[in-house]
């Protein structure tokens, strides 16, 4: 398999560069040896540190040195295919971007609006929606098979409608409409409508970008897969399923319905059939020698890491640098196919009238548990209120007509922004109740989704999912390959694990081992779990370096916290030049004594003299 191969690959390449992990290298004569000559050694005797020590009868002597020498750098030059076998399930834990979802969801949202053509646009009560003029339209399907009974004809109405051709019958402005045309009130309701909203008369209601942001801030940012926030994340497993593994993620999760429809796969080719991803890295992997106390020398792989920021990476990656890492073949500009998909409360969502309590009841605080905010974020009915909330939120606006006989108050008489009353002589047109103009508009948007004019859908039977084709997502492809520099760094330290696997199987099982650390001093190191391989359980019960047989606590005289090494797991031993002897235990709690002879405190090679204690 490729995945085990190039892993076994690098791992070697990183190893063998400092030495084989399987085969001792070349020693010295006599090294491993028992000692044939030389007298009781005390611990002040036997030596000066010029290296005439001569081993007891009774020891066994080791020669450590220090395997410093850079493996070379690790290439990985991979396509498509490679990159799938290698990274199997891992693909979609490995994070390519965080895409701003503006520009999908702006490009979803005109789409759906023109879906039935442009004449809402023109100053004229009747919109001429046409759903056969374009693709999306005629995907449109109602209970007669017609795009005229579709739930999704229905909220094409809500998005375009406009002061010019509002359609209120059935609401509580119904009333007020019909006085307004009748009497020619203020240019007609249209024009009252624009004035109050202070928007021209073929402007919508809701405009796409404030649609947009209440679908990120309510839709997106509700979904767990989102976690709170509103850009889109790309995994490597969505770039090589042609993001297909979206679907699934985006939708029906947590008690949230999705924003996908999962019927529907999405669809995008992010990489092209001559995609090459290549990758350059800095191997940190060393060979230190160490001894088994029990049967000899033996080794360890350690990670010598001297960039940061985490110091313990075995492979060092610079996604950064160009020419340490391109991802060339990557489609132009992205685009996808995708089934966006919206639902409704159950029931009707009934507008707060009057106050108190009504100019209290906020998206932060639902004065009732029927308010709109007290509603799952993700329904029609609340992102309908909270797109018109952020633009009317700060409206205020008078308005008289007939000398007095008909008046409009937005943000009057000491009522919050946006909080309107309607006024009429005697109550003519039955005005509706004071309220806030975004439930205003929720409630007009209710109705109109409920009775297209060819059919009416019951409460909770008026969901919606579109079907858009091609949908520039907005990024191309140099920007993405900009775009997922930034993301790879911060995984480099997850991403050098899986390629390497677990170093530490090919560990022998030694209990001491010698290497540099990061004050540049060399020590010993007492082994720890980390150390072992895998299916080794760690029992050593009194880790560490004593200047007694009897271990006890006050003669230890390796230190787990040195100044200036970044290590704070082993005990290490400071080497003096010349010797000194300390005592160490096995795995198997035997004691035995060490003879250290250095010729220099900071020497490259150590002498080790090993005797069991009886």
């Amino acid at each position: 398999m490729l995945v085990r191969s190039l892993s076994w690959t690098l791992a070697l390449a990183a190893l063998c560069a400092c030495g084989d992990a399987t085969e001792e290298p070349q020693q010295p004569s006599g090294e491993g040896a028992t000692g044939s000559s030389g007298g009781d050694v005390g611990e002040d005797t036997g030596g000066d540190g010029d290296g005439d020590i001569e081993p007891n009868d009774d020891e066994t002597w080791f020669e450590l040195r220090l395997n410093e020498v850079p493996p070379p750098d690790l290439e990985l030059s991979m396509d498509r295919d490679e990159v799938t076998e290698l990274f199997g399930s891992a693909a979609s834990e490995i994070l390519l971007l965080e895409l701003d979802s503006t520009t999908l969801l702006n490009n979803t949202l005109t789409e759906i609006k023109n879906s039935c053509g442009t004449d809402w646009q023109l100053d004229q009560s009747n919109p001429n929606h046409n759903c056969g003029l374009t693709t999306l339209g005629q995907s449109f399907v109602g209970t007669d098979g017609t795009w005229e009974t579709s739930a999704e004809y229905s909220l094409v109405r809500i998005l375009t409608m406009t002061p010019a051709n509002a359609k209120v019958q059935g609401t509580s402005l119904e009333g007020v409409q019909e006085l307004a045309d009748l009497l020619g009130l203020g240019g007609g309701f249209g024009q009252i409508l624009a004035d109050g909203l202070g928007i021209s008369r073929t402007t919508e209601f809701i405009s796409t970008s404030a649609v947009v942001a209440a679908i990120q801030l309510n839709v997106l940012a509700s979904h767990p897969s989102f976690e709170g926030q509103t850009k889109i994340r790309f995994t490597l497993e969505d770039a090589l399923t042609d993001l297909a593994s979206m679907t699934a993620r985006f939708g029906p999760s947590g008690g949230h319905p999705g924003i996908l429809d999962p019927s529907f796969p999405m669809s995008g080719q992010a990489l092209g059939p001559d995609f090459q991803m290549t990758a350059v890295a800095t191997s940190n992997m060393r060979i230190a020698d160490g001894i088994d106390l029990d049967s000899g020398k033996d080794y360890v792989n350690v990670v010598v890491d001297t960039t940061g920021p985490n110091f313990s990476d075995p492979l060092e990656f610079d996604f950064e640098d160009p020419e340490k890492f391109s991802m060339t073949g990557i489609i132009e500009d992205l685009a996808v196919d995708l089934r966006f998909a919206v639902e409704e409360w159950t029931g009707f969502v009934n507008t707060c009238v009057e106050h108190p309590p009504c100019q209290d009841n906020l998206p932060e605080s639902p004065v009732t548990s029927d308010s709109v905010w007290a509603k799952p974020p993700w329904t029609m009915e609340y992102v309908v209120a909270d797109a018109a909330r952020t633009l009317y939120d700060d409206r205020v606006h008078f308005a008289s007509y007939l000398l007095g006989a008909a008046e409009v108050r937005i943000g009057q008489n000491g009522d919050p922004p946006g909080w309107v009353e309607y006024f009429t002589l005697l109550n003519l047109g039955n005005p509706p109740p004071s309220q806030y103009l975004w439930e205003s508009i929720m409630e007009v948007a209710q109705v109109a989704l409920h009775t297209p004019p060819e059919v009416t859908f019951p409460e909770g039977a008026a969901n919606v999912a579109f079907t858009l084709q091609d949908m520039p997502v907005g990024i191309t492809g140099p920007e993405i390959e900009d775009a997922v520099r930034p993301y790879l760094q911060s995984q480099s330290s997850a991403l050098a694990d899986y390629l390497l696997g677990d170093y530490t199987k090919n560990n022998g099982l030694v209990d001491l081992y010698f290497r540099r650390a990061s004050d540049g001093a060399p020590y010993l190191f007492f082994v720890t779990s980390d150390d072992l391989p895998p299916e080794v359980s760690y029992s050593h019960t009194t880790p560490g370096f004593f200047a007694e047989p009897s271990l006890s606590p006050d003669s230890k005289v390796s230190m787990i916290n040195i100044a200036g090494v970044e290590d704070t797991t082993h005990e290490k031993l400071p080497l003096v030049e010349g010797l000194q002897v300390v005592y160490v235990e096995d795995a198997v709690g035997a004691v035995f004594r060490l003879r250290i002879n250095a010729d220099a405190v900071n020497d490259d090679e150590i002498e080790v003299y090993v005797r069991p204690e009886e």
